[in-house]
């Protein structure tokens, strides 16, 4: 059937997802069985900061962005769009 693991690279879990969604077509399991594995998939991805950042820094420039999406100043894609430079899914 369908194998849970404590962490999935971001390569693995698109071949979880590829997997849930065969099973799913093939009738192994349902739809909402699979939501849960992709809950559970996509709790447990890695990320890793860039090397450019330390911790330090990308804690504060994530604090950053949380104050001025609150504020108003950026929008929430904007946001994303930021923490994602900061991160990268390794």
């Amino acid at each position: 059937m369908f194998e849970k693991k404590d962490s999935y690279t971001p390569a693995e879990a698109k071949r979880a997802y590829d997997q849930l969604d065969r099973l799913v077509t093939a009738k192994s399991i349902n739809p909402r069985q699979a939501g849960a594995y992709r809950r559970h998939i996509a709790s447990r991805v890695r990320v890793m900061l860039k090397p450019a950042y330390s911790a330090q820094a990308a804690r504060r420039a994530k604090t950053e962005i949380v104050k001025l999406t609150e504020a108003g100043t950026i929008t929430m894609k904007s946001a994303a769009a930021y923490r994602a430079h900061i991160t990268k899914r390794t």
